[in-house]
Parts: C-alpha cells; sequence; structure tokens
C-alpha cells in the first residue's frame, strides 16, 4: 500500500478548509449562547421643553433637567434623535452624550 503525498496546493485547501469549518462553530455557538443581544438602555435622553432632560428607560421622569442646554441650538439630527429618545446605556454613555450635547 502506497502513502499518497499532499501536493502543496491540496495542504493549503485542507488547511483553509479546517479553518473555515472553525470560524463556522464559533460563529454558530456565539449566536446560540445570545451573544448578539443588544443590551437594553438604562436612560433616555430626551427633549423637555427645549431643554435637555434624563428619563427612566420605561419614559418615565424625568429624573434630570440639563436647563443650560437648549436643544433648539443643536443640530437638527440631534434634535430630531431627541424627540424620539436617545438611549443611554451606563453612565459613561451618559457623560459622553451630554459632553456631544455641550452639557
Amino acid at each position: 500500500m502506497e502513502k499518497k503525498r499532499l501536493s502543496g496546493a491540496k495542504l493549503y485547501l485542507s488547511l483553509l478548509a479546517g479553518v473555515a469549518l472553525l470560524c463556522l462553530a464559533g460563529a454558530l455557538w456565539w449566536m446560540l449562547r445570545g451573544g448578539g443581544a443588544a443590551p437594553e438602555p438604562r436612560y433616555l435622553l430626551k427633549d423637555n421643553a427645549g431643554h435637555l432632560a434624563l428619563y427612566a428607560a420605561d419614559g418615565s421622569g424625568p429624573l434630570a433637567e440639563y436647563e443650560e442646554v437648549y436643544t433648539r441650538l443643536l443640530p437638527e439630527g440631534d434634535v430630531l434623535a431627541l424627540q424620539q429618545g436617545v438611549p443611554v446605556y451606563d453612565e459613561t454613555d451618559l457623560q459622553k452624550h451630554l459632553e456631544d450635547y455641550g452639557y
């Protein structure tokens, strides 16, 4: 019985197929364990009578008002987003948004 040697191209393709299978298995495992679920926001930043305000994620509030920030002076895209409610996921995210809005 003779042993066959794989040529360089066949060996490369075999290794490439193995790596592709490992990537697919990893992606499937990640999806099944719930890694793709987006976190729920803790707060919402919204427009409240022309000023920036912080609301609970369910829309109750306001929990805090930032009267120094006039929403009418913000860019139109920001105003539209604040009318819908900008999700805030944690305190660091809140600080970033407040700095973006000039607070």
